[in-house]
């Protein structure tokens, strides 16, 4: 084994930026992904001008188009693509990985399962596969400037965490440790969902009351839902799920809540996703949740999305029936 610590894999703007902190927490990084022609960009320019432009990345990071060689030479692999490519990036590492940390930090589900990402893990490489999910509230150029910023490490598999959190720490980005796996998935897949619908809410000028009820409310949907899935109470009032509820709710770099912002003004969900470029993973999230039976009308803010997106139905009305329910007791 190398003395590189940590293989990247996914080159977008959170995998560049999870690799700018880990090389200033000193580090060694090596960035790769399925883009070989980005990777070469990257390498030519220093610099990741297609998701992350304007962030120099610091020389000591390596970049590399992918090879089961790297694996073999690192102590951890990240995962940092979206949601409907996860599987397939795991699946390059099956003979190589010989019980060395896995990491992810893709938030959703998959897309034709709806299974967490613990489970596709343990499918595809095996139960006894250590592994870990990071995740918490987290802008890929923050991260990257260097502002301050806290995130979570779940584990329950892994030797000694606590090490781990502590190479991953400086000065600007603070690890803490959970040992509930299943919650942290939860909430930072859930949470883009109630994002849309919070975005919709600003897009139709409802205001600030409106909001706040909607975010608190999706919250409670999130945790009961969360917890009835096998996730710990306590791990959804964290950074993995209120945390990063806030963030995604509240500040227009969400590509989760631009999408409910666009629904909001009257795009369609095709125009919304024309405009953006991008389907964000809210939209994945919600759909598969659906169709697999794991989110109904029991959790109607959710639901609602699905309504939105999938169904077409009028914002405006969707609004109003949220707020014409039956009445019930808050907790």
């Amino acid at each position: 084994m190398f003395s590189d610590s940590f293989l990247v894999f996914g080159a977008g703007a959170w995998g560049t930026a999870l690799a700018i902190q880990l090389s200033r927490s000193k580090q060694k990084v090596v960035l790769t992904s399925f883009d070989k022609n980005n990777l070469l960009e990257i390498k030519q320019y220093q610099e990741n001008k297609k998701y992350l432009p304007g962030f120099p990345l610091p020389k000591e990071i390596g970049v590399q188009p992918y090879n089961t060689a790297l694996v073999e030479q690192a102590e951890s692999i990240i995962i940092c693509v979206k949601s409907p490519y996860f599987l397939a990036a795991i699946s390059l590492f099956n003979e190589a990985m010989r019980n060395k940390n896995l990491f992810w930090a893709t938030k959703g589900f998959d897309p034709e399962t709806g299974e967490l990402f613990s489970v596709v893990v343990e499918k595809a490489l095996g139960e006894k596969t250590p592994y870990a999910v990071i995740s918490g509230p987290t802008f890929a150029e923050e991260l990257a400037e260097g502002r301050p910023t806290a995130i979570t490490l779940a584990t329950n598999n892994i030797n000694n965490p606590n090490a781990l959190a502590k190479q991953m720490s400086n000065r600007s980005l603070r690890v803490y440790l959970s040992d509930d796996p299943v919650g942290v998935q939860l909430g930072g897949g859930l949470k883009n969902i109630v994002a849309i619908a919070a975005g919709a809410s600003d897009g139709l000028g409802l205001g600030a009351n409106a909001r706040a009820a909607l975010v608190t409310r999706g919250l409670d949907e999130i945790k009961l839902l969360g917890k009835e899935l096998g996730g710990n109470e306590k791990t959804f009032m964290g950074l993995s799920g209120m945390g990063d509820l806030i963030l995604s709710c509240t500040d227009d770099k969400s590509r989760n809540r631009l999408l409910g912002l666009s629904i909001g003004k009257g795009l369609s969900f095709e125009e919304a996703i024309k405009l953006q470029n991008d389907i964000p993973e809210g939209a994945h999230a919600i759909k598969t949740l659906v169709e697999k039976s794991v989110v109904s009308d029991k959790q109607p803010i959710m639901f609602a999305v699905y309504q939105l997106l999938y169904k077409g139905l009028d914002v405006k009305k969707v609004a109003e029936e949220l707020m014409l329910r039956p009445i019930k007791g808050e907790f």
